[in-house]
């Protein structure tokens, strides 16, 4: 990023090595990696936030209390920066450099390429990602827990990046609120189930029809069985359904696979690969409700309908049975 700054201000911006003080709170020392930039007689400090994860009001409010401690005007690096976002830094006179060659320095000058990244548009669908960390926020919730990203990321096995950008989503279509607190992120649901619910598809990426079911794998019973299993419902060997994650299906015994006609002709057992992992959702040993619900809400039996009912009525969502 200096050779950026280089190529608009020439070579005479020179840097050093700078440690914040220890009277600057922790959540700045910790929260930013800092440069100190030279040009000429002027200096200033370039700061880099260490996480992906910054939101406008938080970082402009820091960056004001870094330069009110310091007595020293800042410069922020940032890799990413919409057309929105580089507006309200221009008119808040924040000082700016992003990967995209945009430069703002008030005190120094600026420089702008059209090369800034769009606002893309949000899909009306979510992630699988996305839908996994609203279904844990969900359920958690109702266990009354309050989770910070870091715990969602751990809880679920997902990287921290991709856990950033589930959590992005959920934050662009209004779904959940966050909060900086120190060093944390906290995580809120901001919609109920029933805003929620268009945004959701079925977790089923695909089936898999084998002679018989493997062992020693991890599974939950879903589907039209784990339907029955549960309610008045009839159901026929056909119907049923073992939920799986995509490890385990890759791992499968090849040759206990079959394709869609031999399990007719033959009989067998079906396996569901599932988007996200259904073990991270219940520990029953049945797929979680919802899920459920977002497999079978499609099917045109007015005999599923009437014991899906039942799962829309006890989580409050529209379309119930009265």
């Amino acid at each position: 990023m200096l050779e950026t700054i280089r190529n608009i201000f020439g070579n005479s911006i020179s840097e050093s090595r700078f440690q914040f003080p220890e009277s600057i709170p922790n959540f700045i020392r910790y929260g930013y990696s800092v440069r100190r930039l030279f040009f000429g007689e002027k200096s200033s400090l370039l700061i880099i936030p260490k996480s992906d994860d910054w939101n406008l009001a938080t970082l402009k409010k820091q960056i004001r209390l870094i330069e009110e401690m310091l007595h020293e005007p800042v410069i922020v690096q940032l890799e990413r920066l919409t057309a929105l976002q580089r507006t309200n830094l221009i008119e808040s006179r924040i000082a700016f450099v992003s990967a995209k060659g945009q430069i703002f320095i008030p005190f120094w000058g600026s420089y702008f390429e059209e090369k800034i990244l769009n606002p893309q548009k949000v899909p009306a669908l979510l992630s699988a990602n996305a839908q996994l960390v609203f279904l844990y926020l969900y359920y958690s919730k109702n266990r009354n827990r309050t989770l910070t990203q870091t715990q969602i990321s751990r809880a679920l096995s997902l990287p921290k990046t991709t856990c950033a950008r589930a959590v992005q989503q959920l934050r662009d279509l209004d779904l959940v609120a966050s909060l900086s607190e120190r060093t944390a992120n906290l995580i809120s649901l901001k919609s109920d189930l029933n805003t929620a619910f268009h945004h959701l598809t079925s977790p089923v990426q695909k089936l898999l029809y084998v002679k018989s079911m493997p062992l020693n794998i991890s599974f939950k019973i879903s589907g039209l069985k784990a339907l029955s299993e549960r309610s008045n419902l009839v159901s026929l060997s056909s119907d049923g359904g073992y939920a799986v994650n995509k490890a385990v299906a890759y791992n499968l015994d090849k040759n206990l696979l079959i394709d869609k006609q031999a399990f007719r002709d033959f009989g067998g057992e079906i396996i569901e690969v599932w988007k996200y992992d259904p073990l991270l959702l219940t520990d029953s040993e049945y797929a979680d409700d919802i899920s459920l619900l977002l497999e079978l809400n499609d099917s045109d039996d007015e005999r599923v309908q009437n014991e899906l009912d039942n799962i829309r009525q006890k989580y409050g969502l529209n379309g119930g049975a009265e």
